[in-house]
């Protein structure tokens, strides 16, 4: 067997013991390790041996919570008879002993349930030697109980219920109870609630719980009860009753049927009204400040002790005088007021009283209506009784009056003093200012000030208000001038240099922001004076000064940036164009093709925009006019641009010379044409500058030569061309008479192949309906397609018209021709037909084969070409 399994028994037993309801398990856990060490080696057992040795001595220190709660419970019930001997003064009655001693009693009834043996002795030792001590102090009859003798093991406690969760709520709820107000008395029906539900659980939580519940109780009988308290009062205010008839009635207390009656009042408010206080604890405490008063009440009437009588009791002396007529035996004195004269009297001195302290108390409303009331009471009263009154009444008047006017003038001088105070804090912000004054002036003007305060308190208000508005003005512009001036002098240090020397632009803009901002600080300080004060203007010189130097640097710095500006953007369009220098006409340079020099263009260009069109550095120029730098990068921009375009121009002159010498082109149109696109690049080459105009004027004329030239041949082509074709007409009949053997009617359908025939007046379809590649002539005759061969003399013929002569055959005129049936054909026709993609039509062309009968033509007359066999 191992170490490890006795350490297990061991370190479980030091977690019982840390958990004070499992101490019970520790002792167990400690035998079953001890059971296992003889299978250890000594020097294994030794450390483990002393072990269990020190959690035995902490377990005999170990309170079990079971036997804690019951020691608790007991001290409280000796404190609860602590608290009593301290209420009564230590004077105890033979009730209160029999209470303390109830007290102690339950007090060993907690200690008796104590299960641990071997610490039951000594943990009840403390308590039961604190009773005994209170016993022997105070006189209680009971004797020490006797410690009994100490029980057997209780068995082990059972797991708590199914009750003991609402019995806990129960407790809970009357906890709640006993500390809201007006619901204590729901307390004690929870707590006896709980009890029943407890009944018959003997577990430790059930133990815990109805000490608490005990305690609780302990609590509850220390309360006082509403019902209790209103008992109380009652006989306090019925106490108070007599004391204010015997207040009223003094001059009938000597009568013995008075006192009597007043004694049987006494004697009911003990019987009636105390007796029904029955606090357990507090009784005689509630009931001793009442029964102190009574007794002095008697002592003052000399009443010795109430006797009772069977007989009917005399009728008060207050009722006596109440029912006696005015006219009867009694005999009344004159000079003493009557029992309701006197009633009215000591009513009105009440009400002149109260309007006496409300007057020093300075309370003066509702004096007037006290004053009314009490007059009205004296309304009855012969003079002789209420003159002294109303004497007081009208002296009070006098002291409201003084009093009103005091007050008044306070309420005003009061609020006055705090307008004052709100224009001196206002002082230095004007705004709030001119409100505090015209709020002190609204105020100070009105009617009730001018009538309450007198001349000198007004006259003072005035000048108060003058000495701090001269004041504070001259303290705000101490102070307006002192910020001004610390600024000023920061404004001066800062201009003390240039501060813009060798910043950029985003830097010399944050300074300039910086800058303003210092004025700006000075300008609001001296906007807050008046126009004319004299630092006012002499500070506002000072700016002057220094906006003049401030100008004067920003200009600095501008003119510097301005040149670096102007001198970084020439540079940035000499890097563009560099190499221009190098640029040359290329030999082999095409006619009329512009001329290779893409950097010589592009120097031409952005010189010239940057001399002439680029409005930022115009506007630079118009800002600094005659400025030398700025003249200088101009004039070196004038001389490259004089230079790129001489280059240029020479150029575009090379090649015109050359193309000069040509002849012009009649058949070459894409040549004859160059001369409008050189003209267009060398508009776009030389645009606005002084070279334009002499090479663009140069390769017009060129353009118009060739193009007068071409005209000049066009007309005598057509000339020829109009000369040859009447020549042609003439001639035709002669050819046609010479061919052997002409059909005299041509129908396609019936022809042979051998025939001759004539076609007059009909037009060349080939390439417009058939195919031209096919056939050099072919059209429509009588709905059959002929097809047309020439014979090698018809196809020189109309070459040397086209290509030698440059004559135009216009097959949009009408042919006459002469030609031999070869017989059927087939010949390519022109077709149209349209055909869906999906939702889509689409219209195609073909060339699809059709029929036709082929001729061979032997003989033509076509425009100026007219030819036969």
């Amino acid at each position: 067997m191992s170490i490890s399994s006795v350490k297990i028994y061991i370190n479980r037993a030091l977690e019982n013991l840390d958990s004070p309801y499992r101490v019970d398990e520790v002792e167990p856990d400690l035998i079953q390790a001890e059971q296992r060490l003889p299978n250890l080696s000594p020097s294994d057992a030794g450390p483990l041996i002393a072990q269990i040795a020190d959690i035995r001595t902490k377990l005999e220190n170990i309170v079990r919570p079971a036997d804690a709660r019951q020691i608790t419970a007991a001290q409280g019930k000796v404190r609860q008879a602590r608290d009593f001997i301290e209420t009564n003064h230590g004077d105890l009655t033979q009730s209160g002993k029999d209470h303390v001693e109830e007290l102690f009693q339950r007090a060993v009834e907690h200690l008796e349930q104590i299960t641990d043996a071997r610490k039951a002795e000594q943990l009840k030792a403390p308590v039961l030697a604190e009773i005994d001590g209170i016993r022997t102090q105070y006189g209680t009859t009971g004797a020490t109980a006797p410690i009994p003798p100490p029980p057997p093991p209780p068995a082990p406690k059972p797991v708590p219920s199914q009750n003991f969760p609402r019995a806990k709520s129960k407790v809970f709820w009357a906890k709640e109870y006993f500390n809201t107000p007006g619901r204590i008395g729901q307390t004690e029906p929870e707590l006896a609630q709980a009890e029943e539900l407890l009944e018959g659980d003997a577990s430790d939580e059930a133990d815990a719980l109805r000490a608490e519940i005990a305690e609780l109780r302990d609590k509850l009988a220390d309360i006082v009860m509403p019902s209790e308290e209103g008992y109380v009062r009652a006989a306090q205010r019925d106490v108070q009753s007599v004391r204010d008839y015997i207040g009223r009635q003094r001059e009938y207390l000597d009568r013995g049927d008075t006192k009597q009656e007043l004694d049987r009042q006494l004697q009911r408010i003990i019987d009636e009204g105390l007796s029904r206080i029955k606090h357990p604890r507090k009784a005689d405490q509630l009931k001793a400040p009442i029964l102190a008063e009574i007794a002095l009440i008697r002592s003052e009437l000399n009443i010795v002790t109430l006797t009772p009588t069977s007989q009917p009791s005399p009728e008060p002396v207050w009722s006596q005088a109440r029912s006696q007529p005015q006219g009867d035996s009694l005999h009344i004195n004159a000079s003493v007021p009557s029992f309701d004269d006197q009633d009215r009297l000591n009513r009105a001195k009440r009400s002149i009283g109260q309007a006496r302290n409300n007057i020093e108390s300075r309370r003066t409303e509702g004096v007037e209506n006290l004053f009314f009331e009490a007059t009205n009471l004296m309304a009855p009263v012969s003079a002789a009784h209420k003159d002294n009154l109303l004497a007081e009444i009208e002296q009070l008047r006098k002291e409201l009056e003084a009093t009103r006017l005091e007050e008044s003038t306070r309420v005003i001088t009061g609020d006055l003093d705090r307008k004052l105070q709100s224009i001196e804090m206002d002082i230095e912000t004007p705004s709030r200012l001119q409100y505090s004054v015209i709020s002190f002036k609204q105020r100070f003007e009105r009617d009730d000030v001018r009538r309450i305060l007198t001349p000198k308190i007004y006259r003072d208000y005035e000048t108060r208000l003058e000495n701090l508005l001269a004041s504070g003005a001259a303290r705000v512009k101490a102070e307006k001038l002192d910020r001004a001036n610390s600024a000023l002098q920061r404004l001066y240090d800062k201009l003390a240099v240039n501060p813009f020397t060798g910043l950029e632009q985003y830097e010399a803009n944050r300074m300039d922001g910086e800058l303003r901002s210092m004025k700006w600080q000075v300008e609001k300080e001296l906007n807050q004076l008046p126009d004319d004060d004299v630092d006012r203007l002499r500070i506002y010189q000072e700016l002057k000064n220094t906006d003049a130097k401030f100008e004067a640097y920003s200009n600095e710095w501008a003119k510097a940036g301005t040149h670096d500006s102007v001198k970084r953007e020439w540079q940035m369009i000499r890097n563009e164009v560099q190499g221009w220098e190098q640029e040359f006409l290329h030999p082999d340079n095409r006619a009329l093709e512009e001329p290779d020099m893409p950097q010589t263009r592009l120097a031409i260009h952005r010189v010239n925009y940057y001399l002439h069109s680029d409005s930022s550095v115009q506007r630079t120029r118009d800002e600094n006019p005659g400025d030398s730098v700025i003249a200088a990068v101009d004039y070196e921009a004038e001389q490259l641009l004089e230079a790129a375009g001489t280059k240029m121009a020479s150029a575009f002159h090379h090649l015109m010379e050359a193309a000069e010498k040509m002849e012009a082109p009649i058949q070459d149109r894409w040549l004859r044409d160059k001369p409008g696109y050189l003209i267009t690049s060398a508009e776009g080459t030389f645009q606005n500058t002084k070279f334009c105009e002499p090479v663009v004027q140069r390769i017009r004329a060129l353009d118009q030569r060739w193009k007068d030239e071409l005209e000049a041949t066009h007309r005598a082509r057509e000339s020829l061309g109009e000369r040859l074709s009447l020549e042609a007409i003439q001639k035709w009949p002669s050819i046609v008479a010479a061919i052997p053997s002409i059909v005299s009617y041509f129908d396609p359908s019936s022809a042979k192949p051998g025939d001759a025939v004539h076609l007059s007046g009909v037009y060349n379809r080939a390439g417009w309906d058939f195919d031209g590649n096919q056939y050099g002539f072919s059209m429509r005759f009588n709905g059959v397609p002929l097809g047309g061969i020439y014979d090698t003399y018809i196809n020189k013929a109309l070459d040397h018209a086209a290509y030698v002569l440059k004559l135009t055959i216009d097959d949009h005129k009408e042919w006459d021709l002469v030609g031999i049936v070869l017989g059927p054909g087939s010949i390519n026709q022109r077709t149209k037909r349209t055909i869906r993609r999906g939702m889509d039509t689409e219209e195609i062309e073909e060339w699809l084969p059709v029929g036709c009968l082929r001729l061979r033509i032997i003989a033509l007359r076509a425009g100026p070409v007219v030819v036969g066999p």
